[in-house]
């Protein structure tokens, strides 16, 4: 297993400090981050030489981290805007961008031929594999619970026709609630 790195080493509230710091600069002045780093470690007496390779990388790998949680909550705002939520339209979204986000993974996790100590990268797949069990666990109850809902329009609708035959209404008027009834469940699997 690789050596942790220094950043990771770091006390908490110093490398909140330097992710905060990076942020505010907009992930550049690498070297003016690096010297500040540098000082803060001396006045708090910690032995530790960060350069500023381990800063640029740790600036990029944030950077990477805001873009994904932007473009994900960008995404979801688009959903949101976008669809009712009949049919959990916003969770079967959010699911697809997750079995992409894990397509994604499971592809890095497998491609880690720079990790040679086997047991590391096992643990690799054991991790992609317990994420892809609960992704495929969470599908499965939003398809059930969709047939759970399709079900339920169903009964509903004919419970409804049934009442309104009775009730005199006309074939034609029937079948129009019918529909407006069924068309929620259409919705749903649109």
């Amino acid at each position: 297993m690789p050596p942790v790195g220094k950043i990771a080493q770091l006390p908490e509230e110093i490398r909140a400090w330097l992710h905060a710091t990076l942020v505010k600069r907009s992930f550049g002045d690498i070297h003016g981050v690096t010297d500040q780093l540098q000082a803060m470690l001396q006045e708090a007496g910690i032995a530790m030489y960060i350069g500023k390779s381990a800063v640029g990388a740790e600036s990029l790998k944030i950077k990477r981290a805001q873009e994904s949680i932007k473009a994900s909550t960008e995404a979801a705002k688009l959903i949101a805007e976008s669809s009712r939520d009949d049919g959990d339209a916003r969770g079967e979204a959010l699911m697809a961008l997750i079995s992409s986000d894990m397509f994604d993974c499971l592809m890095k996790a497998r491609e880690a031929e720079s990790e040679e100590d086997p047991i590391a990268r096992l643990g690799m797949m054991g991790e992609a594999a317990k994420a892809a069990t609960r992704l495929t666990e969470a599908s499965v109850k939003q398809r059930r619970w969709r047939r759970e809902v399709e079900t339920k329009a169903k009964e509903a609708a004919d419970a409804v026709a049934k009442i309104a035959k009775t009730g005199g209404l006309q074939a034609a008027q029937v079948k129009e609630i019918r529909e407006q009834i069924l068309g929620i469940t259409k919705r749903v699997t649109a």
